[in-house]
């Protein structure tokens, strides 16, 4: 099948929402955003052996590709509207594999109100290696450089599940029933789509943990020329023990952000409302240095900062 044929029959009916994609016939798509909105474009790949396993599904490649991009829109309190799709697979790639990666797609397109709009498709090599860039609406977004010094630190969800589960997903162990649920955070993390959109008006910086929570913390601080006290015994933790390997592990995809004290309230609100657990871990601090103490007070230091590409 070529590039053209597998277009129309994989991937222009999921553009059908979005009369601008044009069914995906023209060179582009021509989209006009809702008045008072701001678009926030993000963009990321996943890539068979790097991201993935390479015999991961096409279920699991479709949730991975999109649902890492929609953890970027949740942490600039974006609302997810419109994607667009490049496709690089092995030309050996099968017509059953391109349904079931599609019909997934479709699958998270209704879960999450996205609709596609455009890409390139394109065969070669040994590596499935696919890009998303996701387009996202907010009045203003969140960005990473407003956190004031004495403001909480939070986090939301649980860290640390899918880099335990990495060395199942990997097979370097068998999987039993307490790994299951790190193995669906790793395959399918959970974007906090809603939180994201709670926190406009109360964070006052926020980031996503993609690449682990001490190295993308780091970035927030810098970002916003502030220091930090963490403090481990808050954090929580998928388990006790591992501390280094769920800190630095990444693929979480929880927010991180920082809001003033005055904000504790709304944020138990926020909490309740999306039945999304958010925890006070720390807060930030004048001085430029990021502190993570232990249970007696002293601190921490990692080998490693977390994943670099």
């Amino acid at each position: 099948m070529n590039e053209f044929d597998r277009i129309a029959r994989y991937f222009a009916p999921l553009s059908a929402g979005e009369a601008g994609a044009f069914a995906l016939t023209d060179d582009a798509a021509a989209l006009t955003i809702p008045a008072g909105q701001t678009l926030v474009v993000t963009t990321d790949s996943v890539i068979g052996g790097i991201h993935l396993p390479r015999d991961a599904s096409p279920a699991q490649f479709a949730q991975k590709l999109l649902r890492r991009n929609l953890s970027d829109l949740a942490a600039m309190g974006a609302l997810p509207w419109r994607y667009l799709l490049n496709l690089h697979v092995p030309a050996t790639i099968s017509e059953e594999w391109l349904q079931q990666f599609s019909a997934m797609l479709q699958q998270e397109q209704q879960h999450f109100g996205i609709v596609l709009v455009g890409g390139d498709s394109t065969t070669g090599g040994e590596n499935i290696h696919l890009t998303a860039t996701l387009l996202g609406l907010t009045p203003e977004p969140i960005l990473r450089r407003g956190a004031k010094a004495g403001d909480d630190l939070y986090v939301t969800g649980t860290i640390g599940e899918a880099a335990l589960a990495l060395p199942y997903a990997l097979g370097e162990k068998t999987p039993d029933a307490a790994a299951q649920p790190w193995l669906d955070r790793y395959f399918a993390p959970e974007p906090r789509i809603a939180v994201g959109l709670a926190m406009r008006g109360i964070a006052s910086a926020a980031i996503d943990i993609s690449d682990g929570l001490v190295q993308d913390f780091t970035h927030l601080c810098k970002a916003s020329d502030l220091g930090a006290v963490v403090h481990i015994p808050h954090m929580p933790l998928a388990r006790t023990g591992d501390i280094e390997t769920m800190l630095t592990g990444g693929d979480d995809y929880e927010l991180l952000f920082t809001a003033p004290a005055s904000k504790r309230q709304n944020i138990t609100a926020v909490a309740a409302e999306t039945g999304v657990a958010i925890t006070r871990i720390g807060a930030m601090q004048q001085h430029t240095e990021v502190v993570f103490l232990d249970a007696h007070n002293q601190p921490l230091h990692f080998a490693s900062k977390g994943y670099r590409h």
